[in-house]
């Protein structure tokens, strides 16, 4: 292709690319545009100019912008697991596939696992999906005394003095195991597909959410599952996000919004996503006053 014939693929793709580029010229942003035109068109130039005086690395045809600018790159077929930990590695190394079809999906028809934590016979379940909408999600039902009753009457282990809010969701009851004088606030869910270990004078706050379960996303996408362990004391603030395997210790305290996996000491202020020690809940000072 001669010179001429390039020049004038390349000003067409420019035109093109000024014209589809939002937002619409103005006499405010007219110099800036242009300047922005004229930088794209001369990184353009050269690329094709490169491109085609080589006769290699172009796909497509002469009019393709991709084919100039995204040249066939064979130092990366696909990202290795643990290659590159980084957020700018791993997006880079994604970026370098060839197509999107390189990246699996996963058949969740054949996922192991379906049901594997439905440890009570079916009609116990569906009764029990029924009973906790009534009695205990149902905001118009705002007696604690009766929803703790009925939680007990199908499993759930809950000492004395507990205050459990409207609100609340429970998945299965007979894996929830609350200590004497802890606060559930509105919108808590306890999501135990395994144990949920709450003990005494525990604070949950509201819509905290509690979850013991999650999938194996690089395999099979089965179900794995852990239990939570929260200690005496323990105050999971609003909107917090507690996972399975979790284990906070005596008098932790995690703030709003915090995403905790893992073990949090005894007397630690946790907070953030991940979650990371902040601070210490009591000194010397404040414990002897």
């Amino acid at each position: 292709m001669r010179r001429n014939e390039v020049q004038d693929a390349v000003d067409s793709d420019i035109v093109d690319l000024f014209a589809l580029r939002p937002p619409a010229v103005t006499w405010s942003n007219l110099p800036f545009r242009i300047m922005r035109v004229r930088r794209d068109r001369t990184n353009f130039v050269a690329a094709a100019r490169e491109a085609f005086g080589h006769g290699t690395g172009v796909r497509g045809d002469s009019r393709s912008l991709r084919g100039v600018v995204q040249p066939e790159n064979q130092h990366l077929r696909g990202l290795r697991h643990g290659s590159e930990t980084t957020p700018a590695g791993i997006t880079s190394s994604l970026r370098e596939r060839d197509t999107v079809s390189e990246v699996p999906v996963i058949d969740l028809s054949r996922a192991p696992g379906e049901r594997a934590a439905w440890d009570r016979p079916i009609w116990r379940i569906y009764l029990w999906s029924v009973c906790e909408l009534i009695f205990v999600t149902n905001p118009w039902q705002i007696s604690s005394a009766l929803r703790v009753r009925v939680l007990r009457a199908f499993g759930a282990e809950i000492g004395h003095g507990v205050v459990f809010r409207p609100r609340t969701r429970v998945k299965f009851p007979w894996k929830l195991h609350i200590g004497d004088r802890s606060w559930i606030g509105e919108g808590a869910w306890f999501h135990n597909q395994d144990h949920i270990y709450v003990g005494h004078d525990v604070v949950i706050s509201q819509e905290a959410f509690l979850t013991t379960g999650s999938h194996a996303h690089r395999r099979d996408m089965a179900l794995m599952t852990r239990p939570i362990h929260i200690s005496a004391g323990v105050w999971v603030t609003s909107r917090c996000v507690v996972l399975g395997g979790t284990r906070l210790g005596r008098s932790a305290l995690l703030t709003p919004l915090s995403v905790v996996s893992g073990d949090v000491p005894a007397g630690a202020i946790f907070g953030g996503n991940p979650a990371v020690a902040t601070g210490v809940r009591f000194t010397a000072e404040n414990v002897t006053q």
